[in-house]
This record gives structure tokens, C-alpha cells and sequence, in this order.
């Protein structure tokens, strides 16, 4: 019997020196990241009461499955989009993940990891409005998130004039209520969705209507981190490896439910019989 109790102790003494060991050989064991992101950019990263780290969303469980595989812990650092790019060039943070996409100007201060996630552009207007296509938004005023893409994409429509407000919460009050004039506000599509179904009168109607803009180009979200870093080719063989066993999948389709490819670059998908309940047509990607 003592025999038996001196074998499994030295098992066990074992597996745990082989955990230990295996722990130390993670690239960013025993550091700590401060990571920021804007935490009003729905379905990517929000406040939450449950969460320890105190914030939910897709963004938030990848860099969780992130932090399992490289060995790191880590503090969220919330803030304002437009201050995103800024904190990095200062080097006040570690890194970024807040839904953000690569621009050459964007790029020349602060160094991008590999596309982790495409997402189509969605319109909000109000439900009365005439507005349903991208070619609709000519000579209008149309608004977006301080800081975001989308101020590219409406500076480039014909007459359009831009008014930016801070989150996407905020856009949405702005066309519901025709701030500064604003007919229309982009997101991304699922973002469309989630406000021109939350955002009611005082009947419970909906005081939004939504559309993918099919001839806009999608958004590719990448991480971001201060130029010159060490952690981005760190995290992008990480990235490489969640797509190539299939956790990036079970992370979209736990929060999104279907996932599809686009140019080779995992996208999540709304749902055919969602988009046809919405009156959609086809398929469209986050």
C-alpha cells in the first residue's frame, strides 16, 4: 500500500512539474498586457456585470483564449475609439483589440496583427426614411462613430457630409432623433441590428430601420499594437493557430451562430432565415 501511495505521489509530483514546465514555455508567461479598447462597440466589446475582467463581447473571448495559449494575464484599459491609436504611439498601453481596421495612416505609427474577423457595413435610418441603398446616401447627412473607418467611407460619398459622435449608441440617437440634420449612421451590420431593434419610442416601436451596404467595402478588424512591438508576430502565429483548429470558429458561432469564408479569412454570418425575417437579401457577414 505504501508502495502503491510513494508511485502516485511521484506521478503526481511529476504532472506537476510537466504543467509547471509547459506553463513557463508559453512566449508570454508571468507577463501582464495592458490592453485597450472602446467599450461601446456592440457585440465586440461592452460593459458587462458578470464578466471578472469587467467587459464581454467577441474581442474579449479571443483575447481570454488568447491569454490561455501565450500565457499572459492582463488589465483593460477602456477609452474613447478616437484615443485608441494615440495610447499605443504613446506606448501607454500594450496593445489594442477594439474592432479596428488598417489604414496606411494608421499604419505608419502603430504596427497591425493578421485580420482576425471581416465585417459588412450596416446603415441605420429611421423606419420611414426612403434611404435602403448606398447609392441613396449621396448629398445626404450621414454620421458614424469618432475615429472609426466609417469616416473614410462617408467622406468618399458623393455630397454626403459626415458628423461623427462618440460610440455607436450614440449614432443611433442622432438618427432617430435627426441630429445636426443626420438622415443616416454606418456600423457594422450586426452593430445596425442591435440598435434598430433596442432603440424604441415610448409605444415599444422600433425607431430604426437597417440595410447592409452591399457596395461598400467590409471592414477587416485586426489588433493594433505600438510600432516595433515584439508581441505582433507573438500574437499573430497565435491567431494562425485558433484558425487552423477551429477555435475562432466555436468563438464566432458561440456568439454569432454561423460562420462562413471570405477571401480565406473566417467572417462571421447573421443567419440566412435571420436576414430574410429582416427582409435581407443573401448572406451577409458581421
Amino acid at each position: 500500500m505504501k508502495k502503491m501511495l510513494s508511485l502516485l505521489f511521484c506521478i503526481l509530483l511529476m504532472m506537476s512539474a510537466a504543467l509547471a514546465a509547459a506553463e513557463e514555455a508559453k512566449p508570454l508567461a508571468g507577463k501582464k498586457l495592458t490592453i485597450a479598447l472602446s467599450p461601446n462597440f456592440m457585440f465586440f466589446e461592452t460593459v458587462s456585470e458578470t464578466e471578472e475582467c469587467g467587459y464581454e463581447g467577441l474581442d474579449i473571448d479571443i483575447i481570454k483564449e488568447l491569454s490561455d495559449m501565450l500565457g499572459f494575464d492582463f488589465e483593460i484599459v477602456p477609452m474613447s475609439f478616437s484615443s485608441l491609436v494615440g495610447s499605443l504611439q504613446a506606448k501607454s498601453v500594450d496593445m489594442v483589440i477594439s474592432g479596428m481596421s488598417y489604414t496606411e495612416e494608421r499604419a505608419q505609427i502603430v504596427d497591425f496583427s493578421d485580420v482576425y474577423c471581416t465585417a459588412v457595413v450596416g446603415c441605420v435610418t429611421k423606419v420611414d426614411s426612403d434611404i435602403a441603398s448606398f447609392d441613396d446616401l449621396k448629398n445626404q447627412i450621414v454620421c458614424c462613430s469618432q475615429g472609426t473607418n466609417y469616416e473614410m467611407l462617408i467622406e468618399g460619398i458623393e455630397g454626403a457630409t459626415l458628423k461623427t459622435y462618440q460610440g455607436q449608441a450614440a449614432v443611433g440617437t442622432a438618427v432617430a432623433e435627426g441630429t445636426d440634420g443626420v438622415v443616416a449612421g454606418l456600423t457594422s451590420i450586426n452593430g445596425s441590428k442591435k440598435l434598430a431593434t433596442t432603440m424604441l419610442n415610448d409605444k415599444g416601436e422600433p425607431m430604426l430601420k437597417y440595410f447592409p451596404l452591399e457596395d461598400a467595402r467590409a471592414d477587416e478588424y485586426s489588433m493594433a499594437f505600438p510600432k516595433g512591438s515584439e508581441l505582433a508576430p507573438v500574437f499573430n502565429e497565435a491567431l494562425a493557430q485558433l484558425k487552423q483548429s477551429g477555435k475562432l470558429d466555436e468563438k464566432f458561432a458561440r456568439r454569432y451562430g454561423v460562420i462562413s469564408m471570405v477571401s480565406g479569412v473566417f467572417s462571421i454570418a447573421l443567419g440566412v432565415a435571420a436576414l430574410l425575417m429582416n427582409g435581407l437579401r443573401g448572406a451577409a457577414v458581421l
